[in-house]
Parts: C-alpha cells; structure tokens; sequence
C-alpha cells in the first residue's frame, strides 16, 4: 500500500530547529520498507494571503480566494498522515503556519455548518514537531491547540507530538543527539500506520 505524507514546515527560518525535527522524522520514514510519497509543504514561500473571513465558504464549502493554498487542500486531504513543524512564537505557532491553517476554515464550514465529509481517508494521523526557546512546562498548550483544531477539521486524530524546551538558536536541536535519533526511530518504526 502507498501511503500519502503531507509534511508542512511552518518556520520562517528553513533548516532551522524545527525544520530538522521533521526532516528526521521522514528520514526515519523513508527507511521504514513502507512505499511512502511526501509531499513536503513549505509554508512561508507559498504565495497565499490569510482568511478574508468573507463566510464565502460556509455558502458551498470553497473558499474563493485563488492563490497557492488551493492547490494545497488535495495534498492534505488526500494524506494518510499529516506532519507539522512550527516553532513558538508568543506562545503559539508561527504568523506563517496560523494563517495557512486560518484558510482551512473551508474545512471547518463543510464539517460543522454543511454537515459534509470531503475527506474520504480513514484513519488520517496527525504529528506535531515544535521547539520553544522558554522553559515554561505550558508554553506548547496554545500551539497544541491550533494543531489540534486543524487536525479535527481534516477528520485527522492527533496521534502524537514532540516538542522541545529550552531550544532557540539555530541548531540548538542538534546539541542532544538523542532528540534527532529518537524521532528518526519512531518514522523508521511507523507504527502510526
């Protein structure tokens, strides 16, 4: 069976800390044995602007807006598991993550007002990889929430995340090799599947 891998990278800064969280996360994946095809989703250099909130799409579920993210929506919908990194910014995701995730609000229209199922994969697992430069033990309970609301509009079970305190500075994720090799072992494993 092929499995369908949407990996949205949601840092500002590419092969920055989170951005290599993830990277070990499909490198492990692609070492599994399973067929998997990734599509990976580099937010901030898509061309895209944040909801209108215009309520076009709770009319017919589509959102009018004609840029990058539509041709991102069958990437996600069609995905068997949906892997997202973001950093901590004031406390949740980056601006560039929460508004391409804003324009999932088609999503949320179609589900809770149109009472339609667009997505027709079955059990669809979502992962979250973040970093945060505090030492604060809640500092990922807003992030988690957008991710996990995200995930529910996509009919996507939060299967699991890996967030990491104390990390700020590029390449700080690299100073404890554990992280990296851990969560290259949990793709390799794929026991998400």
């Amino acid at each position: 069976m092929k499995y369908k891998i949407a990996a949205v990278f949601g840092s500002p800064r590419r092969h920055g800390n989170t951005d290599v969280l993830l990277e070990s996360f499909l490198e492990g994946l692609s070492d599994s044995g399973l067929d998997v095809i990734v599509a990976k989703i580099i937010v901030p250099q898509l061309n895209f602007s944040p909801c209108r909130e215009c309520r076009h799409c709770s009319t017919d579920g589509q959102c009018i807006v004609n840029d990058d993210i539509q041709q991102i929506y069958p990437k996600i919908t069609e995905a068997n598991l949906v892997a997202v990194a973001s950093p901590v910014f004031f406390t949740t995701v980056s601006g560039y993550l929460k508004s391409f995730i804003d324009r999932f609000q088609r999503f949320w229209a179609l589900k809770y007002e149109l009472k339609k199922k667009v997505i027709t994969v079955e059990n669809k697992k979502g992962l979250f990889f973040s970093c945060a430069g505090s030492e604060k033990p809640d500092i990922f309970d807003c992030s988690k929430k957008v991710i996990r609301a995200f995930f529910d509009v996509i009919y996507t079970t939060y299967h699991a995340d890996f967030c990491y305190n104390g990390i700020d500075l590029k390449d700080d994720i690299r100073k404890d090799k554990s992280i990296c090799e851990d969560i290259y072992r949990f793709g390799k494993d794929a026991k998400f599947f």
